[in-house]
């Protein structure tokens, strides 16, 4: 069945709104059709138009209006038109039954990508001209735009920080490896981005031209990419432990429970065939 702009904007709307107790259900059937892991938390993967999608949105919409002010509304019309291309990991407190984690992949798809479009409409660069400088052709077939990461802010603390936004920081990686994703592009707010360079050992590098601004509200916002083929190499011989741990996946198995790999690839691969039918 193709996946419309209308069906994932229906999604979107049936998400919004679940009380914290809904949540707390909704969490508990997600993890007892996982098996009832016995690691405290547990990543996990849903579809944007999915019903268990709405327990990132929940995480991502209490962050974001907590650290930017951004509304429901305003993550609805930046985020609508890719709905369709739209993948979220979500990181739950198998403890408390609550998400506490998400980051919100768009995924190749006639819409684009959204940090391509920022570059040309909040920083106002020609976007061909923009990758030219940078030195970079990329293949729209090999890409993945991080839109939004969140961590709920009972999670921010060292310990938990380092397992929930770990956790996020390796979903993406290694599924950017599985899924033979060449480049992995976002905008983000500088204090995040630099959270995430000291973590990855400068994983991302500015799209030329590119300078700070406000954005969303962030008070200072930057678009960036990481070029996979040439970062994983670098990082394998800087840093071979940190490699294990955001690319093979290894390092956090007794608090984390991981996803089933295999079958988040083939539910990417179907996201992607779709929105291209």
């Amino acid at each position: 069945m193709r996946l419309g702009i209308e069906d994932g904007e229906r999604a979107v709307a049936s998400t919004l709104d679940l009380a914290r107790e809904e949540l707390r259900e909704l969490a508990s059937r997600v993890v007892a059709e996982a098996g009832d892991p016995p690691e405290p938390f547990g990543l996990y993967g849903f579809t944007g138009a999915s019903e268990e999608s709405a327990l990132p949105r929940a995480v991502e919409r209490n962050v974001f209006a907590e650290q930017f002010g951004n509304s429901p509304d305003l993550l609805a019309a930046e985020y609508g038109a890719y709905e369709p291309s739209t993948f979220f990991f979500c990181v739950i407190d198998h403890r408390r039954n609550l998400p506490v984690g998400s980051v919100r992949l768009l995924l190749p798809s006639p819409a684009g990508f959204k940090t391509l479009v920022d570059i040309e409409t909040t920083w106002g660069l020609p976007l061909d001209d923009t990758l030219r400088r940078s030195g970079l052709d990329l293949d729209p077939n090999h890409v993945w735009d991080v839109a939004t990461i969140a961590v709920d802010r009972d999670y921010r603390a060292s310990v938990t920080q380092s397992l929930v936004s770990g956790s996020l920081y390796q979903a993406i990686c290694r599924g950017a490896y599985l899924c033979d994703v060449g480049w992995v592009i976002a905008v983000l707010d500088l204090v995040v981005l630099d959270l995430i360079q000291t973590i990855s050992h400068d994983a991302y590098e500015r799209f030329a031209g590119c300078e700070p601004l406000r954005y969303l509200d962030s008070p200072a916002s930057l678009p960036v990419y990481c070029d996979v083929r040439t970062y994983l190499p670098r990082l394998a011989s800087l840093d071979p432990a940190t490699y294990e741990l955001l690319i093979d996946g290894r390092g956090m198995e007794e608090a984390v429970r991981a996803p089933d790999w295999e079958a988040l690839v083939d539910a990417f691969a179907s996201i992607t065939a779709t929105v291209a039918s």
